[in-house]
């Protein structure tokens, strides 16, 4: 069952053999793997129950509902917006549904010998097969992808289609508001109810404060349950479990293990960060381009994207879905200047560049259940960045785009690639809008007490009782996007969490 803040209004002790923190890809998959295995789960999730009926497609409806901090969270030199999704189906509930697995050259990286490709390609394709990931059929392309792809072929780049996990997909192209027409084959269409089915429980607006352990064992975690309108207190509870696993994200799950002052000689949780942070660049076209509807993100360019130590490529590129309200907070300019770029809105084209980051950072507590996210992009970051923004713009050139323009705080603007080329492209902090929708690394895997946090079962090293099923294990940022990742490493830790006795 799920239970939200109008039935949780009295206290409650309840026992499970494995409580979750989390109610994302990993913590829903993790509920999915242990309640078929005939386990008891109780799911706490910070986030509110909502289904298709609530998503209305309005951005200053959805994003407090869907994001922490409202979507307002930030690094702490306000530099990178950070995108941390909550909710029953975390932040599956408001992604663009794009499923690819982690690259053979990222997990050789690593140099982990049980925990690789061979250890979790079986839950890879459990999650694909259960979600339906398939390839997006070139005809179902929006004409922002259209040009895209145009400019990625024209320019003899590498580029291909996308696979997602959606059926019944209307092309509102309103994904990232959730989904209203409930065609994303995601944790809260799927894997919840069969878990809730199978004897799960599930507490939303519930916020877990604290584990508490006797010596190496986590005995129970407290929590309590808010009013999500006004952030107020409705009720108190204590879960014990024979096993814990944590899966709130690489931010909300360092925390949690901060709060709790679980034992951490080496001071590492919490520590390197990686955001996977993106940029856009923007193109006018002579034809309406209508870049928010439809599917989006269906197409890639890796052209500038490798995956070996020390690359000097180490951008992947998109095509961006600018709604209203996202694209006016990256278009340049104030007043009048900035209500023509907005006029021009039906006739731009976005494509976004994410850089697969060597930058950490770290998440801390600010108060009791803030988050100071320290991330300074190092200088190879930027340059990547500066990268894929000139790329960015000559493909959409090169797909006849009548001027492109970077959105800096002065815009750099440039009708030809002559043009485009002669133009000095630097990334510095706050001189355009930085977004990150994929922290990871926080309390990452490794090989030793030395180097990581967990073992490589996903085990927190100096508990016998608590693992980590969510984007805080992988130990550096995985180049693509990590939902399925998430989900897939959800399940690897069900499996040892599940037979902790």
């Amino acid at each position: 069952m799920i239970l939200t803040h109008r039935q949780l209004t009295t206290d409650r002790k309840l026992d499970a053999d494995v409580c979750i923190v989390g109610a994302g890809a990993g913590g829903s998959a993790a509920a999915h793997a242990l309640s078929a295995r005939g386990l008891s789960v109780v799911v706490l999730e910070r986030g509110s129950f909502l289904t298709p009926k609530d998503f209305d497609q309005r951005e200053e409806n959805m994003f407090p509902k869907l994001f922490y901090d409202a979507g307002g969270r930030r690094t702490r030199n306000r530099a990178i917006r950070v995108l941390h999704g909550h909710g029953v189906g975390g932040s599956t509930l408001h992604n663009i549904n794009l499923c690819k697995r982690i690259p053979d050259e990222v997990f050789a990286e690593w140099e982990l010998p049980r925990f690789n490709a061979a250890t979790l390609r079986p839950h890879y394709e459990r999650i694909e097969k259960l979600l339906g990931v398939s390839r997006i059929p070139a005809e179902r392309m929006n004409a922002n992808n259209r040009l895209f792809k145009k400019g990625v072929e024209k320019l003899g780049y590498r580029g291909g289609m996308l696979s997602h996990n959606r059926e019944g997909c209307v092309g509102s192209g309103f994904c990232e508001l959730g989904c209203a027409f409930d065609a994303k084959l995601n944790a809260l269409r799927v894997l919840i109810p069969e878990a809730v089915r199978a004897g799960a429980t599930f507490l939303a607006d519930t916020r877990a404060i604290v584990l508490e352990r006797d010596g190496r064992r986590v005995t129970r975690a407290r929590a309590e349950t808010l009013d999500p309108a006004t952030g107020a207190r409705v009720s108190s509870h204590e879960i014990s479990a024979r096993s814990f696993l944590c899966a709130g994200g690489a931010i909300e799950t360092p925390l949690l293990l901060q709060r709790s002052k679980v034992p951490d000689p080496r001071g590492l949780v919490g520590a390197r960060l990686h955001l996977h942070p993106g940029v856009a660049a923007f193109a006018e076209f002579d034809e309406p381009v209508l870049s928010w509807q439809g599917i989006p993100q269906s197409y890639e360019c890796t052209e500038f994207l490798s995956y070996e130590k020390n690359s000097a490529k180490r951008v992947w590129m998109i095509a961006g879905s600018a709604h209203p309200a996202g694209a006016a907070s990256m278009l340049p300019g104030f007043g009048e200047e900035h209500d023509a770029w907005m006029r021009k809105l039906p006739r731009l084209a976005c494509v976004s560049a994410m850089v697969h980051d060597s930058t950490r950072g770290s998440v801390s507590l600010k108060g009791d259940f803030g988050a100071d996210v320290d991330y300074v992009l190092n200088d190879a970051d930027r340059r990547q960045l500066a990268l894929g923004l000139r790329e960015a713009a000559r493909i959409l050139l090169a797909a006849g785009a009548r001027e492109a323009v970077v959105p800096f705080v002065t815009p750099l603007r440039a009708t030809s690639v002559a043009e485009l080329d002669c133009a000095p492209l630097e990334v510095r902090d706050l001189d355009l809008d930085m977004v990150a929708v994929h922290p990871m690394s926080t309390v990452w895997v490794g090989r030793s007490d030395d180097d990581s946090c967990l073992d490589e079962t996903c085990r927190y090293r100096h508990l016998d009782n608590l693992f980590v099923g969510d984007m805080s294990a992988f130990p550096s940022s995985l180049g693509v996007p990590p939902q399925l990742s998430a989900y897939s490493l959800g399940r690897l830790a069900a499996e040892r969490a599940g037979d902790v006795n």
